[in-house]
């Protein structure tokens, strides 16, 4: 199965951004504002605490296999950073 990037997308942005109280999102935004995409194991890790759908967390390993750095700037840009 291959990487879903709008899905890891929208997800991201849900448990980043929305105005549910979701688990593990001070974390997650923690690990995004980084300087290096070598932290994708802190944001894999952090993305687990607050999302339980395993097809989901899934989607987002498989990102981060394919390409770690474009996810990695998905992240940062939802979170208002600029590309690294």
């Amino acid at each position: 199965m291959s990487a879903n990037w709008k899905a890891v997308k929208e997800d991201l942005d849900w448990s980043l951004n929305s105005e549910d109280d979701v688990q593990g999102r001070g974390d997650l935004k923690a690990a995004f504002s980084k300087d290096s995409s070598k932290h994708m194991d802190a944001v894999i890790q952090s993305y687990k605490h607050g999302q339980r759908d395993n097809h989901k967390i899934s989607n987002l390993s498989r990102c981060a296999h394919e390409d770690e750095k474009r996810l990695y700037n998905i992240g940062r840009k939802l979170v208002g950073l600029k590309a690294l």
